[in-house]
C-alpha cells in the first residue's frame, strides 16, 4: 500500500492495493451500483451482494436496472465504511450479465440475498470486474470541522434560484 501526498486539510489519503480492497469488499454487503440508463444518463442502485471468487452477484427483479444492465453492460459497484478509526471507499468497475447456472447461482451464495425490497427478484447478476481501486482516509475527531470548502467563484446575482430538474423525474411544481 503507498500513501499519497496531503490532501487540501492536511489529512493522508491512503491509496489501498487490489487485495486489501478485496477484503474490505467481503466484509461488507451493500453498495451502490451504477449503470447507465436508458437516456443515456447515470442511474444509481443501493443493493445488496455478495462476492465469491472474484466476481460479484446481485439479484435484480424484471424492472429498470435489469433492462439498463442488458443494454448497457458496464457498472460500477461503489462500497464504503468505516474501520478501526478509518473511513474507507472501493470503486469496482466490470461487466455485468445475466447467469442461470444453477451450480454458479449456488457455490456463489446468491441464492441466499435478501432485500428489503417487496420486489421479487428472480434473476441473478454476475459482474465480472475489469478494475477495483479503493482508498482510505482517518475519521476527523469530534469537533474537527476541517476547512470549509474551497470556492471556484463568487455565485452570481443572477444565478437562478431553483435547480434544473432531473429530466426523468420532474420537481414536484411541475407535476
Amino acid at each position: 500500500m503507498t500513501m499519497s501526498g496531503p490532501i487540501s486539510d492536511d489529512r493522508e489519503v491512503e491509496e489501498l492495493s487490489a487485495s486489501e480492497c478485496w477484503r474490505l469488499i467481503e466484509s461488507a454487503d451493500i453498495g451502490r451500483l451504477a449503470v447507465t440508463h436508458s437516456d443515456g444518463g447515470p442511474d444509481v442502485f443501493p443493493l445488496n451482494y455478495v462476492a465469491h471468487q472474484g466476481k460479484l452477484y446481485v439479484r435484480s427483479g424484471a424492472g429498470r436496472k435489469l433492462r439498463s444492465l442488458r443494454a448497457h453492460p458496464v457498472v460500477a459497484l461503489e462500497v464504503d465504511g468505516e474501520e478501526a478509526g478509518f473511513y474507507w471507499s472501493v470503486v469496482v468497475r466490470g461487466r455485468a450479465s445475466l447467469t442461470e447456472v444453477d451450480s454458479e447461482i449456488l457455490a456463489s451464495g446468491a441464492r441466499h440475498l435478501v432485500s428489503d425490497d417487496p420486489e421479487h427478484k428472480p434473476h441473478v447478476v454476475r459482474i465480472q470486474p475489469d478494475t477495483v481501486t479503493g482508498r482510505r482516509f482517518a475519521r476527523r475527531a469530534p469537533g474537527d470541522a476541517g476547512r470549509p470548502a474551497p470556492t471556484n467563484a463568487p455565485r452570481r446575482a443572477d444565478a437562478p434560484g431553483r435547480p434544473k430538474p432531473i429530466p426523468h423525474f420532474p420537481p414536484a411544481w411541475e407535476q
